[in-house]
């Protein structure tokens, strides 16, 4: 892969003087192409708990930063073939503990549609996150310990399961008028236990991927339309996933999630449902609900050779777009923990946020979540100030 010097240098004096949130683009003489680009983004949150003192932190929101290298291949013999690396660094206190690297595939394109290859975000839950308001915001999980993960949550466990970083390999339907299905081999996942696992009623809100002790590879599938109308667009979706383990210590998994959003003029809605059920072994399960603060479960679940968890949860949201710059939007979400002896019940969230793009490289951000559990004693405001810098 030879690249024109002149071009090269060009491209260099005009990447260090651009204000665009584009990738930076090099075309190679053979017709190869690298983009470059990312974002970064910093937030002031301020966390008031019940029964805890406040905390103030400067940290990422629920997204880390990115780095992102794109390369793509001419096209041959009908083929494109691509790769994509990203690394994820953090400006959070803890991050010289943690860089991570979330994606690392090859893609190749045809009449086939797409197939996939590497480590990429799994299908089952993956449009419920990608249309979370707070994707670029905070939501709830500010300031926790540095032992924890490096971004906050969003409405993970609180609206909708993680989809995870997975290693995978998937293939994707070409576009058939609107319609877009999309199947996966996934590894075997090897699920956290802590209070948000627990707090999410299971696996599938794990923070985790990869190491599981199973003979059988994890499934996943989505099946999408999305569509236009005057002054508007909608879409909708349907996923699931499955996974069953042989060790006693980790979880037989079974989930599937169905959501939609309209943008009608200014207006933007959302709404998501999700329903999930897992076999857990005694000693995963013991686990998760002794991490849950004030459980008093932990003791009928140690003692039960396994236990079956059921939660479901869904996420309604609203907003409306000023002069295509500015969104203001509200959401609530609620999820429903079914476990027998687990004191968790109820949770639910509300966050309210404004979301302004001053330009394509450049977007600021304000939040308000209160997260409620009766049975827990939670009662918790976050508020957030910050913003993004994509470039």
């Amino acid at each position: 892969m030879t690249f024109n010097k002149k071009l090269l240098a060009g491209l260099v004096v005009l990447a260090a003087a651009s204000t665009s949130a584009q990738a930076v683009t090099l075309v190679a003489e053979d017709g190869w192409e690298v983009k470059v680009g990312g974002l970064i983004n910093q937030f002031a949150t301020f966390t008031d708990a019940k029964g805890v003192d406040d905390v103030a932190n400067l940290e990422d929101g629920l997204l880390p930063a990115f780095l992102n290298f794109d390369f793509k291949a001419p096209t041959m013999n009908g083929l494109d073939v691509a790769a994509h690396i990203s690394f994820s660094p953090s400006t959070s206190r803890n991050s010289y503990e943690s860089f991570e690297q979330r994606e690392v595939y090859f893609t190749v394109d045809g009449s086939f549609g797409q197939v996939l290859a590497g480590k990429a975000l799994g299908l089952y839950a993956s449009q419920n996150i990608l249309t979370d308001q707070t994707l670029y915001g905070v939501g709830y999980g500010a300031g926790r310990s540095a032992a924890e993960n490096v971004t906050t949550l969003g409405g993970i466990g609180l609206g909708y399961d993680y989809a995870s970083w997975r290693s995978q390999v998937k293939w994707t339907s070409p576009d058939m008028n609107g319609f877009k299905l999309a199947i996966a081999i996934m590894d075997p996942t090897a699920e956290a236990t802590g209070a948000l696992t627990a707090l999410s009623g299971g696996p599938t809100g794990s923070l985790t991927s990869g190491g599981a002790d199973s003979d059988a590879f994890r499934y996943e599938a989505n099946l999408s339309y999305a569509g236009t109308m005057d002054n508007g667009s909608y879409s909708a979706w349907l996923s699931a996933m499955t996974q069953d383990e042989d060790n006693a210590g980790n979880n037989d998994t079974h989930a599937w999630t169905v959501g939609g959003t309209a943008v009608i003029g200014g207006f933007e809605l959302m709404a998501q449902y999700s329903d999930a059920e897992n076999k857990t072994g005694a000693v995963a399960a013991a686990a998760a609900v002794a991490a849950v603060p004030g459980n008093a479960g932990t003791a009928a679940v140690a003692a039960s050779p396994s236990i079956t968890t059921e939660w479901d949860q869904f996420l309604v949201q609203g907003g409306y777009r000023f002069n295509g710059t500015t969104l203001v939007s509200a959401q609530y979400a609620e999820l429903d923990n079914k476990t027998s002896g687990v004191n968790i019940d109820q949770s639910e969230k509300w966050t309210v946020g404004v979301y302004h793009d001053v330009n394509s490289n450049l977007k600021l951000v304000a939040e308000y979540t209160n997260v409620e559990n009766d049975d827990l004693n939670i009662d918790t405001d976050i508020f957030s100030l910050g913003g993004f810098v994509f470039f």
